[in-house]
């Protein structure tokens, strides 16, 4: 009887802290810690950038954007076509549906 109440229990605890949408707390201090780095260098970091090769620049921009901007999930073109015929398919139904209303 007692496995299964500590069972019942550590599952419980699992959920709690493993929530979807709760974020880990090691990981939001480190995030902070480096948001005050970067903070506290700004313009350390601006000097650096612009000392920079114009190449040099824009390749260390975009290495940087990866970790700023959200990624965007990559589309397939298979996903595109079969979207699109779906679309085409309900078009073609809707305009055989309203061709019947006209002849009646």
């Amino acid at each position: 009887m007692a496995f299964t109440e500590n069972r019942e229990l550590a599952s419980r605890a699992g959920k709690l802290g493993t929530r979807k949408g709760v974020g880990n707390r090691v990981t939001n201090e480190v995030r902070k810690s480096f948001q005050l780095l970067v903070e506290n260098n700004l313009e350390r970091l601006q000097n650096d950038l612009d000392e920079l090769e114009p190449k040099d620049r824009i390749k260390f921009i975009l290495e940087m954007a990866r970790f700023i901007l959200p990624t965007l999930q990559a589309v397939s073109v298979d996903d595109l076509r079969e979207e699109e015929a779906q679309q085409f398919n309900a078009l073609i139904i809707q305009l055989k549906n309203n061709g019947n209303d006209t002849d009646n």
